[in-house]
Protein backbone atom coordinates (compact mmCIF):
# COMPACT_ATOMS: atom_id res chain seq x y z
CA UNK A 1 0.00 0.00 0.00
CA UNK A 2 1.35 3.58 -1.05
CA UNK A 3 0.54 5.10 2.32
CA UNK A 4 2.33 2.34 3.93
CA UNK A 5 5.62 3.24 2.39
CA UNK A 6 4.42 7.11 2.59
CA UNK A 7 4.32 6.74 6.76
CA UNK A 8 7.60 4.28 6.95
CA UNK A 9 9.49 7.14 5.54
CA UNK A 10 8.03 10.00 7.34
CA UNK A 11 8.92 7.15 10.51
CA UNK A 12 12.44 6.75 9.43
CA UNK A 13 13.34 10.31 8.98
CA UNK A 14 11.82 11.12 12.41
CA UNK A 15 13.34 8.00 14.40
CA UNK A 16 16.75 9.89 13.04
CA UNK A 17 16.26 13.01 14.65
CA UNK A 18 14.06 11.94 17.73
CA UNK A 19 16.34 10.29 20.23
CA UNK A 20 14.37 7.18 22.01
CA UNK A 21 11.41 8.19 19.63
CA UNK A 22 10.55 4.09 18.99
CA UNK A 23 10.69 3.48 22.71
CA UNK A 24 8.52 5.98 23.70
CA UNK A 25 6.09 5.54 20.39
CA UNK A 26 5.88 1.64 21.59
CA UNK A 27 5.61 2.80 25.16
CA UNK A 28 2.45 5.42 24.31
CA UNK A 29 1.04 2.33 22.08
CA UNK A 30 0.98 -0.09 25.36
CA UNK A 31 -0.85 2.30 27.66
CA UNK A 32 -3.48 2.87 25.14
CA UNK A 33 -3.81 -0.94 24.76
CA UNK A 34 -3.44 -1.22 28.62
CA UNK A 35 -6.60 1.17 28.68
CA UNK A 36 -8.69 -0.43 26.36
CA UNK A 37 -8.37 -3.75 28.06
CA UNK A 38 -9.73 -2.11 31.21
CA UNK A 39 -12.03 -0.37 29.85
CA UNK A 40 -13.45 -3.97 28.38
CA UNK A 41 -13.25 -5.16 31.67
CA UNK A 42 -15.85 -2.29 33.46
CA UNK A 43 -18.93 -4.10 31.93
CA UNK A 44 -18.32 -7.57 33.36
CA UNK A 45 -17.29 -5.76 37.04
CA UNK A 46 -20.73 -4.02 36.40
CA UNK A 47 -22.30 -7.11 35.99
CA UNK A 48 -21.23 -8.91 39.09
CA UNK A 49 -21.75 -5.83 41.09
CA UNK A 50 -25.05 -5.88 39.75
CA UNK A 51 -25.47 -9.86 40.19
CA UNK A 52 -24.10 -9.86 43.97
CA UNK A 53 -27.06 -7.27 45.34
CA UNK A 54 -29.36 -10.47 44.47
CA UNK A 55 -27.65 -12.40 46.69
CA UNK A 56 -28.50 -11.72 49.99
CA UNK A 57 -26.42 -14.04 51.53
CA UNK A 58 -23.03 -12.52 49.80
CA UNK A 59 -24.31 -9.23 49.55
CA UNK A 60 -22.64 -7.20 51.48
CA UNK A 61 -18.89 -8.67 50.77
CA UNK A 62 -19.29 -9.33 46.88
CA UNK A 63 -21.11 -5.97 46.36
CA UNK A 64 -18.12 -4.25 48.00
CA UNK A 65 -15.62 -5.98 46.60
CA UNK A 66 -17.21 -5.39 42.91
CA UNK A 67 -17.78 -1.72 43.39
CA UNK A 68 -14.54 -1.12 44.90
CA UNK A 69 -13.08 -2.85 41.88
CA UNK A 70 -15.64 -1.47 39.21
CA UNK A 71 -14.21 2.32 40.44
CA UNK A 72 -10.46 1.73 41.33
CA UNK A 73 -10.55 -0.07 37.42
CA UNK A 74 -12.39 2.68 35.74
CA UNK A 75 -10.13 5.49 38.06
CA UNK A 76 -7.10 4.00 36.84
CA UNK A 77 -8.37 3.80 33.65
CA UNK A 78 -9.00 7.63 33.39
CA UNK A 79 -5.73 8.27 35.46
CA UNK A 80 -3.89 6.40 32.24
CA UNK A 81 -5.88 8.10 29.53
CA UNK A 82 -4.53 11.82 31.00
CA UNK A 83 -1.20 10.41 31.35
CA UNK A 84 -0.86 8.49 27.74
CA UNK A 85 -2.41 12.33 26.72
CA UNK A 86 0.13 14.02 28.12
CA UNK A 87 2.89 11.61 26.88
CA UNK A 88 1.17 11.35 23.31
CA UNK A 89 1.44 14.80 22.95
CA UNK A 90 4.66 15.38 24.11
CA UNK A 91 5.90 12.56 20.98
CA UNK A 92 3.69 13.82 18.66
CA UNK A 93 4.74 17.61 19.02
CA UNK A 94 8.32 16.72 17.77
CA UNK A 95 7.04 14.40 15.04
CA UNK A 96 5.40 17.74 13.75
CA UNK A 97 8.19 19.94 14.23
CA UNK A 98 10.23 17.58 12.48
CA UNK A 99 8.22 16.76 9.26
CA UNK A 100 8.13 20.81 8.76
CA UNK A 101 11.82 20.99 9.53
CA UNK A 102 12.51 17.67 6.78
CA UNK A 103 10.17 19.74 4.06
CA UNK A 104 11.49 23.11 4.36
CA UNK A 105 15.27 22.06 4.47
CA UNK A 106 14.59 20.01 1.46
CA UNK A 107 12.59 22.65 -0.40
CA UNK A 108 16.09 24.99 0.40
CA UNK A 109 18.12 22.38 -1.73
CA UNK A 110 15.94 22.62 -4.54
CA UNK A 111 16.84 23.71 -7.85
CA UNK A 112 16.40 27.52 -8.45
CA UNK A 113 14.26 27.01 -11.31
CA UNK A 114 11.80 24.55 -9.09
CA UNK A 115 11.77 26.93 -6.45
CA UNK A 116 10.65 30.02 -8.82
CA UNK A 117 7.88 27.63 -10.08
CA UNK A 118 6.21 26.89 -6.33
CA UNK A 119 3.58 28.64 -5.61
CA UNK A 120 4.64 30.24 -1.71
CA UNK A 121 0.95 29.39 -0.76
CA UNK A 122 0.54 26.20 -1.62
CA UNK A 123 3.61 25.12 -0.66
CA UNK A 124 2.81 26.74 2.98
CA UNK A 125 -0.71 24.92 3.14
CA UNK A 126 0.81 22.17 2.07
CA UNK A 127 3.23 21.74 5.22
CA UNK A 128 0.90 22.74 7.17
CA UNK A 129 -1.48 19.86 6.38
CA UNK A 130 1.84 17.38 5.89
CA UNK A 131 3.65 18.16 9.27
CA UNK A 132 0.54 17.05 11.10
CA UNK A 133 -0.67 13.98 8.72
CA UNK A 134 1.85 11.19 10.57
CA UNK A 135 0.31 12.44 13.54
CA UNK A 136 -2.93 11.89 12.68
CA UNK A 137 -2.05 8.41 11.06
CA UNK A 138 -0.50 7.60 14.01
CA UNK A 139 -3.10 8.15 16.29
CA UNK A 140 -5.62 6.61 13.98
CA UNK A 141 -4.18 3.69 13.65
CA UNK A 142 -2.15 2.97 16.26
CA UNK A 143 -4.11 5.06 19.15
CA UNK A 144 -7.29 4.38 17.84
CA UNK A 145 -8.07 1.31 15.58
CA UNK A 146 -6.22 -1.33 17.15
CA UNK A 147 -7.40 -0.63 20.70
CA UNK A 148 -10.93 -0.44 19.40
CA UNK A 149 -10.32 -3.76 17.75
CA UNK A 150 -8.68 -5.29 21.14
CA UNK A 151 -12.18 -4.07 23.06
CA UNK A 152 -14.43 -5.52 20.28
CA UNK A 153 -12.13 -8.46 20.85
CA UNK A 154 -13.20 -8.71 24.33
CA UNK A 155 -16.41 -7.80 24.22
CA UNK A 156 -16.75 -10.80 21.69
CA UNK A 157 -15.29 -13.31 23.83
CA UNK A 158 -16.80 -12.58 27.05
CA UNK A 159 -20.45 -12.81 24.84
CA UNK A 160 -19.60 -15.94 23.84
CA UNK A 161 -18.50 -17.83 26.99
CA UNK A 162 -22.10 -16.18 28.52
CA UNK A 163 -24.46 -16.11 25.39
CA UNK A 164 -23.23 -18.99 22.92
CA UNK A 165 -21.62 -19.17 19.58
CA UNK A 166 -24.40 -18.09 17.30
CA UNK A 167 -25.01 -14.82 19.42
CA UNK A 168 -21.10 -13.69 19.86
CA UNK A 169 -20.71 -15.24 15.87
CA UNK A 170 -23.97 -12.77 14.86
CA UNK A 171 -22.49 -9.80 16.98
CA UNK A 172 -18.93 -10.37 15.17
CA UNK A 173 -20.51 -10.77 11.49
CA UNK A 174 -22.76 -7.39 12.35
CA UNK A 175 -19.28 -5.54 14.08
CA UNK A 176 -17.50 -6.57 10.59
CA UNK A 177 -20.34 -5.42 7.79
CA UNK A 178 -20.41 -1.56 9.90
CA UNK A 179 -16.70 -1.65 9.99
CA UNK A 180 -16.82 -2.56 6.44
CA UNK A 181 -19.17 0.31 5.53
CA UNK A 182 -16.92 2.34 7.42
CA UNK A 183 -14.04 1.69 5.37
CA UNK A 184 -16.04 2.00 2.23
CA UNK A 185 -17.33 5.64 2.91
CA UNK A 186 -13.65 6.16 4.15
CA UNK A 187 -12.26 5.27 0.72
CA UNK A 188 -14.79 7.08 -1.15
CA UNK A 189 -14.48 10.29 0.84
CA UNK A 190 -11.00 11.04 -0.92
CA UNK A 191 -12.24 13.01 -3.48
CA UNK A 192 -13.94 14.69 -1.46
CA UNK A 193 -10.96 15.47 1.03
CA UNK A 194 -8.91 16.35 -2.18
CA UNK A 195 -11.77 19.08 -3.00
CA UNK A 196 -11.43 20.77 0.64
CA UNK A 197 -7.46 20.83 0.65
CA UNK A 198 -7.41 22.24 -3.18
CA UNK A 199 -9.72 25.08 -1.43
CA UNK A 200 -7.78 25.48 1.08
CA UNK A 201 -4.75 26.20 -1.46
CA UNK A 202 -6.26 27.95 -2.96
CA UNK A 203 -7.00 30.58 -0.02
CA UNK A 204 -3.56 30.38 0.94
CA UNK A 205 -2.14 31.60 -2.09
CA UNK A 206 -4.56 33.89 -3.00
CA UNK A 207 -4.11 35.47 1.00
CA UNK A 208 0.04 35.26 0.34
CA UNK A 209 0.16 36.73 -2.94
CA UNK A 210 -2.06 39.79 -1.80
CA UNK A 211 -0.21 40.32 1.43
CA UNK A 212 2.84 40.19 -0.81
CA UNK A 213 1.30 43.95 -3.24
CA UNK A 214 -0.01 45.44 -0.38
CA UNK A 215 2.10 48.68 -1.28
CA UNK A 216 0.84 48.42 -4.91
CA UNK A 217 -2.74 48.30 -3.54
CA UNK A 218 -2.13 51.29 -2.22
CA UNK A 219 -0.23 53.35 -4.61
CA UNK A 220 -2.96 52.34 -7.49
CA UNK A 221 -5.86 52.63 -5.27
CA UNK A 222 -7.64 49.46 -6.38
CA UNK A 223 -8.69 48.57 -2.67
CA UNK A 224 -12.62 48.78 -3.74
CA UNK A 225 -11.54 46.87 -7.02
CA UNK A 226 -9.53 44.35 -4.73
CA UNK A 227 -12.36 44.17 -2.11
CA UNK A 228 -14.77 43.27 -4.98
CA UNK A 229 -12.38 40.67 -6.14
CA UNK A 230 -11.97 38.99 -2.94
CA UNK A 231 -15.50 38.76 -2.63
CA UNK A 232 -16.37 36.45 -5.39
CA UNK A 233 -13.07 34.35 -4.28
CA UNK A 234 -14.25 33.76 -0.95
CA UNK A 235 -18.11 33.15 -2.33
CA UNK A 236 -16.55 30.27 -4.67
CA UNK A 237 -14.91 29.24 -1.59
CA UNK A 238 -17.61 28.92 0.58
CA UNK A 239 -19.35 26.96 -2.27
CA UNK A 240 -16.80 24.33 -2.31
CA UNK A 241 -16.45 23.87 1.60
CA UNK A 242 -20.28 23.71 1.74
CA UNK A 243 -20.86 20.73 -1.37
CA UNK A 244 -17.75 18.86 -0.28
CA UNK A 245 -19.34 19.10 3.62
CA UNK A 246 -23.12 18.33 2.16
CA UNK A 247 -21.15 14.92 0.33
CA UNK A 248 -19.42 14.66 3.77
CA UNK A 249 -22.52 14.59 5.96
CA UNK A 250 -24.32 12.46 4.18
CA UNK A 251 -22.02 9.45 4.06
CA UNK A 252 -21.42 10.18 8.03
CA UNK A 253 -24.98 10.35 8.66
CA UNK A 254 -25.87 7.09 6.91
CA UNK A 255 -23.09 5.57 9.11
CA UNK A 256 -24.72 6.33 12.03
CA UNK A 257 -27.85 5.22 11.16
CA UNK A 258 -26.46 1.85 10.03
CA UNK A 259 -24.83 1.95 13.60
CA UNK A 260 -27.93 2.99 15.53
CA UNK A 261 -30.21 -0.24 13.45
CA UNK A 262 -27.43 -2.40 15.36
CA UNK A 263 -27.36 -1.09 18.34
CA UNK A 264 -31.27 -1.33 18.58
CA UNK A 265 -31.38 -4.87 17.30
CA UNK A 266 -29.27 -5.96 19.81
CA UNK A 267 -30.88 -4.55 22.89
CA UNK A 268 -34.47 -6.29 21.62
CA UNK A 269 -32.48 -9.05 20.58
CA UNK A 270 -31.34 -10.30 23.62
CA UNK A 271 -34.45 -9.07 25.91
CA UNK A 272 -36.68 -10.75 23.85
CA UNK A 273 -34.52 -13.99 23.40
CA UNK A 274 -32.16 -14.05 26.54
CA UNK A 275 -34.52 -12.49 28.52
CA UNK A 276 -35.49 -15.53 30.70
CA UNK A 277 -32.39 -16.85 30.87
CA UNK A 278 -30.12 -13.46 32.21
CA UNK A 279 -30.20 -12.18 35.50
CA UNK A 280 -29.88 -8.75 35.87
CA UNK A 281 -26.43 -8.11 36.24
CA UNK A 282 -26.43 -10.36 32.55
CA UNK A 283 -28.38 -7.80 31.22
CA UNK A 284 -26.48 -4.82 32.20
CA UNK A 285 -23.01 -6.26 30.98
CA UNK A 286 -24.47 -7.33 27.74
CA UNK A 287 -26.07 -3.55 27.21
CA UNK A 288 -22.74 -1.93 28.40
CA UNK A 289 -21.22 -3.78 25.77
CA UNK A 290 -23.71 -2.88 23.11
CA UNK A 291 -23.48 0.53 24.08
CA UNK A 292 -19.83 0.18 24.18
CA UNK A 293 -19.27 -1.32 21.24
CA UNK A 294 -21.90 1.57 19.83
CA UNK A 295 -19.89 3.82 20.78
CA UNK A 296 -16.26 2.82 19.39
CA UNK A 297 -18.08 1.95 15.74
CA UNK A 298 -19.22 5.47 15.47
CA UNK A 299 -15.32 6.66 16.58
CA UNK A 300 -14.26 4.29 13.91
CA UNK A 301 -15.87 5.67 11.76
CA UNK A 302 -14.88 9.02 12.13
CA UNK A 303 -11.41 7.80 12.89
CA UNK A 304 -11.52 6.29 9.17
CA UNK A 305 -12.97 9.35 7.62
CA UNK A 306 -10.27 11.13 8.96
CA UNK A 307 -7.25 8.83 8.58
CA UNK A 308 -8.60 9.13 4.94
CA UNK A 309 -7.90 12.52 4.61
CA UNK A 310 -4.44 12.62 6.70
CA UNK A 311 -3.27 9.82 4.18
CA UNK A 312 -4.07 12.54 1.38
CA UNK A 313 -2.44 14.98 3.76
CA UNK A 314 0.75 12.74 4.28
CA UNK A 315 1.02 12.47 0.02
CA UNK A 316 1.39 16.06 0.22
CA UNK A 317 4.03 16.11 2.28
CA UNK A 318 6.17 12.82 1.22
CA UNK A 319 6.16 14.34 -2.75
CA UNK A 320 8.31 17.30 -1.29
CA UNK A 321 10.90 14.98 0.49
CA UNK A 322 11.17 12.38 -2.33
CA UNK A 323 11.22 15.17 -5.09
CA UNK A 324 15.08 13.93 -6.93
CA UNK A 325 17.34 16.68 -6.72
CA UNK A 326 20.97 15.50 -8.29
CA UNK A 327 23.69 16.39 -5.26
CA UNK A 328 26.03 18.94 -4.57
CA UNK A 329 29.66 18.64 -7.13
CA UNK A 330 32.31 19.97 -5.50
CA UNK A 331 35.34 19.75 -7.79
CA UNK A 332 38.91 19.61 -6.76
CA UNK A 333 40.53 22.93 -8.06
CA UNK A 334 44.38 24.19 -8.60
CA UNK A 335 44.55 27.67 -7.19
CA UNK A 336 45.87 29.33 -11.27
CA UNK A 337 42.39 28.03 -12.00
CA UNK A 338 40.15 30.56 -14.23
CA UNK A 339 37.26 32.08 -12.81
CA UNK A 340 34.06 32.04 -15.19
CA UNK A 341 34.71 31.54 -18.72
CA UNK A 342 31.77 31.96 -21.21
CA UNK A 343 32.28 30.41 -24.93
CA UNK A 344 29.58 31.00 -27.09
CA UNK A 345 26.90 31.07 -24.73
CA UNK A 346 23.53 31.25 -25.70
CA UNK A 347 19.58 31.01 -24.02
CA UNK A 348 16.38 30.95 -25.14
CA UNK A 349 13.13 30.67 -23.50
CA UNK A 350 9.76 30.32 -24.71
CA UNK A 351 10.70 30.66 -28.29
CA UNK A 352 12.61 33.98 -27.37
CA UNK A 353 16.77 34.71 -27.33
CA UNK A 354 17.71 36.32 -23.92
CA UNK A 355 21.20 35.33 -24.79
CA UNK A 356 23.35 34.89 -27.85
CA UNK A 357 27.05 33.95 -28.60
CA UNK A 358 28.56 35.37 -25.59
CA UNK A 359 32.14 34.57 -25.05
CA UNK A 360 33.91 36.04 -22.25
CA UNK A 361 36.81 35.15 -19.61
CA UNK A 362 35.71 37.23 -16.46
CA UNK A 363 39.73 38.14 -15.79
CA UNK A 364 41.06 39.69 -12.09
CA UNK A 365 39.54 42.89 -11.85
CA UNK A 366 36.50 44.68 -12.44
CA UNK A 367 34.02 43.56 -14.89
CA UNK A 368 31.42 45.28 -16.18
CA UNK A 369 27.98 43.94 -17.69
CA UNK A 370 25.73 46.67 -19.12
CA UNK A 371 22.60 46.54 -21.29
CA UNK A 372 19.28 47.64 -21.77
CA UNK A 373 16.27 46.39 -19.24
CA UNK A 374 14.82 43.44 -20.74
CA UNK A 375 18.48 42.29 -22.18
CA UNK A 376 18.98 39.39 -20.06
CA UNK A 377 21.41 40.59 -17.65
CA UNK A 378 19.40 38.98 -14.91
CA UNK A 379 19.60 35.81 -16.85
CA UNK A 380 23.51 36.10 -17.52
CA UNK A 381 24.64 35.99 -13.94
CA UNK A 382 21.88 33.71 -12.41
CA UNK A 383 23.78 31.29 -15.23
CA UNK A 384 27.55 32.26 -14.05
CA UNK A 385 25.90 30.82 -10.34
CA UNK A 386 24.60 27.92 -12.26
CA UNK A 387 20.85 28.57 -11.99
CA UNK A 388 19.91 28.00 -15.50
CA UNK A 389 20.94 24.87 -17.41
CA UNK A 390 19.34 25.51 -20.71
CA UNK A 391 21.77 27.10 -22.43
CA UNK A 392 23.90 26.41 -25.74
CA UNK A 393 27.55 26.81 -26.16
CA UNK A 394 29.81 26.19 -22.89
CA UNK A 395 30.22 28.20 -19.66
CA UNK A 396 32.77 26.74 -17.16
CA UNK A 397 33.78 28.12 -13.68
CA UNK A 398 37.46 27.02 -12.58
CA UNK A 399 37.61 24.66 -15.68
CA UNK A 400 34.48 22.93 -14.52
CA UNK A 401 31.20 23.26 -16.47
CA UNK A 402 28.53 24.95 -14.63
CA UNK A 403 25.33 23.89 -14.18
CA UNK A 404 22.59 23.44 -11.15
CA UNK A 405 25.06 20.97 -8.93
CA UNK A 406 27.64 23.27 -9.28
CA UNK A 407 25.86 26.02 -7.73
CA UNK A 408 26.95 25.72 -3.80
CA UNK A 409 30.51 25.07 -5.10
CA UNK A 410 30.43 28.63 -7.06
CA UNK A 411 28.46 29.98 -4.33
CA UNK A 412 31.27 28.94 -1.82
CA UNK A 413 33.54 31.44 -3.32
CA UNK A 414 31.48 34.02 -4.57
CA UNK A 415 29.29 36.40 -2.99
CA UNK A 416 26.36 38.22 -4.46
CA UNK A 417 24.99 41.56 -3.70
CA UNK A 418 20.98 41.29 -5.62
CA UNK A 419 19.73 44.26 -6.62
CA UNK A 420 16.46 43.68 -3.99
CA UNK A 421 18.00 42.06 -1.24
CA UNK A 422 15.41 40.61 1.43
CA UNK A 423 16.08 41.12 4.87
CA UNK A 424 15.69 38.90 7.95
CA UNK A 425 13.88 39.43 11.35
CA UNK A 426 16.84 40.26 13.61
CA UNK A 427 18.85 43.46 14.40
CA UNK A 428 21.30 44.97 11.70
CA UNK A 429 23.99 43.10 12.65
CA UNK A 430 22.11 40.22 12.28
CA UNK A 431 21.23 41.21 8.71
CA UNK A 432 25.08 41.88 7.98
CA UNK A 433 26.45 39.01 8.86
CA UNK A 434 23.79 37.13 7.19
CA UNK A 435 25.96 34.32 5.35
CA UNK A 436 29.39 35.35 6.97
CA UNK A 437 30.88 32.87 9.09
CA UNK A 438 33.33 34.57 11.36
CA UNK A 439 33.72 38.15 11.30
CA UNK A 440 35.95 39.99 13.73
CA UNK A 441 34.05 43.20 14.86
CA UNK A 442 37.02 45.51 13.75
CA UNK A 443 36.31 44.26 10.11
CA UNK A 444 32.45 44.67 10.55
CA UNK A 445 33.15 48.16 11.85
CA UNK A 446 35.51 48.62 9.18
CA UNK A 447 32.55 48.07 6.95
CA UNK A 448 29.47 49.86 8.73
CA UNK A 449 32.21 52.60 8.49
CA UNK A 450 32.46 52.17 4.54
CA UNK A 451 28.65 51.91 4.03
CA UNK A 452 28.12 54.77 5.30
CA UNK A 453 25.75 53.81 7.99
CA UNK A 454 27.82 55.30 11.00
CA UNK A 455 27.78 58.47 12.02
CA UNK A 456 30.45 60.92 13.72
CA UNK A 457 27.97 61.41 16.43
CA UNK A 458 26.82 57.71 16.97
CA UNK A 459 27.21 54.81 18.74
CA UNK A 460 28.31 51.84 16.39
CA UNK A 461 27.58 49.20 18.85
CA UNK A 462 23.91 50.44 19.31
CA UNK A 463 23.63 50.82 15.79
CA UNK A 464 24.49 47.17 15.08
CA UNK A 465 21.98 46.06 18.38
CA UNK A 466 19.15 48.16 16.03
CA UNK A 467 16.34 45.63 15.43
CA UNK A 468 15.74 46.24 11.92
CA UNK A 469 12.71 43.69 11.18
CA UNK A 470 12.56 41.99 7.80
CA UNK A 471 9.98 42.76 5.01
CA UNK A 472 8.18 45.67 6.31
CA UNK A 473 11.66 47.22 7.52
CA UNK A 474 11.68 51.07 7.57
CA UNK A 475 14.94 51.12 5.85
CA UNK A 476 14.99 52.96 2.70
CA UNK A 477 15.99 51.48 -0.61
CA UNK A 478 19.49 52.58 -0.67
CA UNK A 479 19.84 51.10 2.95
CA UNK A 480 18.89 48.11 1.95
CA UNK A 481 21.18 48.20 -0.98
CA UNK A 482 23.79 48.87 0.94
CA UNK A 483 23.25 46.04 3.43
CA UNK A 484 23.20 43.00 0.61
CA UNK A 485 26.67 45.07 -0.48
CA UNK A 486 27.71 44.73 3.12
CA UNK A 487 26.91 41.52 3.32
CA UNK A 488 29.15 40.33 0.03
CA UNK A 489 31.97 41.90 1.32
CA UNK A 490 31.73 40.13 5.09
CA UNK A 491 31.38 36.82 3.36
CA UNK A 492 34.88 37.63 2.52
CA UNK A 493 35.33 35.57 -1.28
CA UNK A 494 37.55 36.26 -4.23
CA UNK A 495 34.60 37.34 -6.50
CA UNK A 496 31.91 39.27 -5.84
CA UNK A 497 28.62 40.11 -8.24
CA UNK A 498 26.61 43.10 -7.41
CA UNK A 499 23.99 43.71 -9.43
CA UNK A 500 23.08 47.33 -10.08
CA UNK A 501 24.45 48.36 -6.87
CA UNK A 502 24.43 51.76 -7.36
CA UNK A 503 20.45 52.47 -8.40
CA UNK A 504 19.72 53.63 -4.78
CA UNK A 505 22.82 55.36 -4.00
CA UNK A 506 23.96 58.87 -4.06
CA UNK A 507 26.77 59.15 -6.64
CA UNK A 508 29.69 60.27 -3.51
CA UNK A 509 28.38 57.23 -1.97
CA UNK A 510 28.67 54.75 -4.94
CA UNK A 511 31.98 56.19 -5.74
CA UNK A 512 33.51 55.36 -2.28
CA UNK A 513 32.30 51.85 -2.37
CA UNK A 514 33.13 50.96 -5.55
CA UNK A 515 36.34 52.11 -5.05
CA UNK A 516 37.02 49.69 -2.30
CA UNK A 517 35.65 47.05 -3.96
CA UNK A 518 37.47 47.69 -6.85
CA UNK A 519 41.01 48.14 -4.64
CA UNK A 520 39.99 45.09 -2.38
CA UNK A 521 38.01 42.00 -4.19
CA UNK A 522 40.41 40.06 -6.71
CA UNK A 523 37.77 39.70 -9.18
CA UNK A 524 34.24 42.30 -9.36
CA UNK A 525 31.46 41.77 -11.64
CA UNK A 526 29.31 44.76 -11.67
CA UNK A 527 25.71 44.69 -13.64
CA UNK A 528 25.12 48.48 -13.83
CA UNK A 529 23.47 51.56 -16.48
CA UNK A 530 25.64 53.89 -14.32
CA UNK A 531 27.94 55.65 -17.22
CA UNK A 532 30.55 56.63 -15.03
CA UNK A 533 31.28 53.11 -14.19
CA UNK A 534 31.17 52.40 -17.32
CA UNK A 535 34.14 55.17 -18.52
CA UNK A 536 36.01 54.50 -15.12
CA UNK A 537 36.53 51.07 -16.07
CA UNK A 538 35.29 49.79 -19.29
CA UNK A 539 32.33 47.25 -20.39
CA UNK A 540 33.39 43.40 -20.55
CA UNK A 541 29.81 42.86 -21.84
CA UNK A 542 27.61 44.76 -23.75
CA UNK A 543 23.39 43.08 -23.95
CA UNK A 544 20.89 44.86 -25.82
CA UNK A 545 17.62 43.65 -27.12
CA UNK A 546 18.90 44.15 -30.54
CA UNK A 547 22.35 42.67 -30.51
CA UNK A 548 24.89 41.34 -27.95
CA UNK A 549 28.12 42.41 -28.16
CA UNK A 550 31.44 40.88 -25.93
CA UNK A 551 34.89 42.66 -25.33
Amino acid sequence: MKWTHQYLTIFKIISRHYRNFTLSFAGVSIIFLFCSVLNSLLPVLLRNTANSIQDANNLQTQFLFFAVSYSTIWTLSQVLSNIRGIFSAWILAKCDTTIYETIINKVFRYPYRKQQNLDPGYVVSDINRSASSFSMVTVGVFWTIIPIAAEIIIAISVLYSLMGFTYALFFLLSSLILIGISTYVAKSSSNIHRELFEADDNLSSYTVERLGRTYDIKLNNTQHKECHAGKVFFDSYVKTIRKANLHMGIRVGAQGLAIGVVLGFFVIFSGTHYGSTLTTGDFVMIIGYITMFTMQLHLLAGTLINLQANIVSLNDGVKYIEEKINPPHKPKTSQTAQGFVLNNLSLSKDNNIILSNITHQFNPGVNIISGTSGAGKTTLINTLLGFEESYTGTAHYKGHPINESMSEFILSEVSVAPQKPILIGGTFKDNLLYGADKVCSQKLREVVELLRFSRKDSDTDALLDTVIGAANSELSGGEKQRVAIGRAILRDKPTVILDEPTSALDEKTAHTIIEWLAANIPCLIIVTHDENLKKRYGVAIELSEKQLQTT
